[in-house]
């Protein structure tokens, strides 16, 4: 739930949207409520938390903390939900609420989306008069960051310390990062892990590069091995090489699947704008993969459904199955690509040694919410009737002779995304025509 605050995402909605939260969950006693670093969450997260005990819950309150805080403190004390307050990588003036829910008797934690969420929608945005139940009146406050960094550090195995640059972005992850890899070794430098939720340095997206300028100077005179750049709520990273280039999301997605499938061999999830160059090498090493929606949620969905050893996004969002629990995690992400990347002597020669086509970056078409599902429908329509090859799994991608093109409709935003990949420059201006 996203919103520009306060017009779209003020105190009332967001009392009402926990009000509601609480009517589709009632088997949920106890509920995290995190919050990130902008200047409307500390308002908005007091909303939430007294809609939370005016529904006769308990909260537990971990204050500024990045989703790999907020997940780990529900699914490692085993609480029974979650709110988070972030409005992750968009920018100042916008803010959001992230629902979780424990099912009954089960293990998992998921991400409420879809029908369920456009009901808690339709709920708090009705009539309906909220009645106060019998107040617990229960908050409590939960420091949970060392916990975090002593479980984490007993998982990852570095073939060697490295000099480590961190950007935080003034966001939540703040010196998280840091305080993890110094337990092995490492030398780290931090910039921006001050909370500023006026995010003075940049915007806290590390998917464009324009907001990787620093980071990749920073590696560059500090002579570092990488860097990890986050987003404001810690589900997003961006990784610098040795020469502070990008490493984009097709080559992260390289680096953490071959250095999984050392561990084991199974099953990779994969998003809609993933290399055709990723799905090739994977068909040669006899390796399983399957297209998943672009959302984090959907690629979890897909590693349970398929038994998969691993699944991404090349948006920057990564899953280890094999080694935690199955959560929107940047920081543990960051700890794993650095795991895989000392094992190379340098971080450049492995990229620049990976198979490649020429690919497009993604394109952002500003569609009104109200459409842009309808174009994508339209899109799909026409290609079946015209008896294209494409898959459907989440938009369209039109699988061509020399490439492929790709259109689907952002799940946060009021926009259409495109990207276009073919096996030579001239192929892709071809194709992106």
């Amino acid at each position: 739930i996203r919103g520009v605050y306060p017009n779209e995402l003020n105190e009332e909605v967001a009392y009402r949207l926990a009000r509601s939260y609480v009517e589709f969950y009632p088997m949920a006693k106890k509920i995290v409520v995190a919050q990130d670093t902008r200047l409307s969450s500390p308002a908005l997260t007091e909303a939430v938390i007294q809609g939370l005990l005016d529904g006769g819950k308990e909260v537990v309150d971990i204050g500024i903390a990045p989703d790999p805080l907020f997940y780990f403190s529900i699914f490692n004390k085993k609480f029974d939900g979650g709110i988070m307050i972030s409005g992750s990588h968009n920018t100042k003036e916008y803010n959001g609420l992230m629902m979780s829910v424990r099912r009954p008797g089960s293990d998992m934690v998921e991400e409420i989306i879809n029908e369920e969420l456009e009901a808690i929608k339709n709920l708090a945005m009705s009539e309906k008069e909220f009645s106060v139940q019998k107040q617990v009146n229960v908050v409590e406050k939960l420091e949970i960051a060392k916990d975090y960094e002593d479980y984490v550090a007993k998982i990852i195995k570095l073939n060697r310390p490295l000099k480590i640059i961190i950007d935080s972005s003034n966001g939540a992850c703040g010196f998280v990062p840091e305080n993890i890899f110094k337990k092995f070794g490492c030398e780290v430098k931090t910039i921006y892990g001050e909370f500023d939720g006026n995010f003075p340095h940049h915007f806290p997206d590390p998917y464009k590069e324009e907001n990787l300028k620093d980071i990749k100077e920073a590696v560059l005179k500090e002579g570092a091995d990488i860097g990890f750049c986050f987003d404001t709520d810690g589900d997003r990273v961006a990784v610098i090489d040795n020469q502070g280039r990008v490493v984009d999301g097709d080559s992260c997605m390289f680096l953490a699947t071959k250095h999984v499938l050392k561990q084991k061999k199974g099953p990779i999830i994969h998003d809609m704008r993933i290399t055709k160059a990723f799905l090739d090498e994977m068909e040669k090493e006899g390796i399983e993969t399957h297209f998943s929606i672009c959302h984090h949620k959907a690629v979890v969905d897909n590693i349970i459904k398929y038994n998969a050893v691993f699944g991404g996004e090349i948006t920057l969002h990564f899953f280890f199955p094999l080694d935690y629990y199955l959560c929107d995690d940047a920081v543990f992400a960051a700890l794993k690509l650095a795991e895989a990347a000392s094992v190379y002597p340098s971080l450049a020669e492995f990229v620049d040694a990976l198979p490649k086509y020429n690919a497009s970056l993604e394109i952002f078409i500003d569609t009104p919410d109200e459409l842009k599902f309808g174009m994508v429908a339209k899109l799909t329509d026409y290609l079946k009737q015209n008896n294209y090859n494409f898959v459907d799994v989440d938009g369209a991608r039109i699988n061509l002779s020399n490439g492929w093109a790709l259109m689907r409709a952002s799940n946060t935003s009021p926009m259409l995304k495109c990207r276009f990949e073919g096996d030579t420059p001239e192929d892709l201006k071809a194709i992106e025509k």
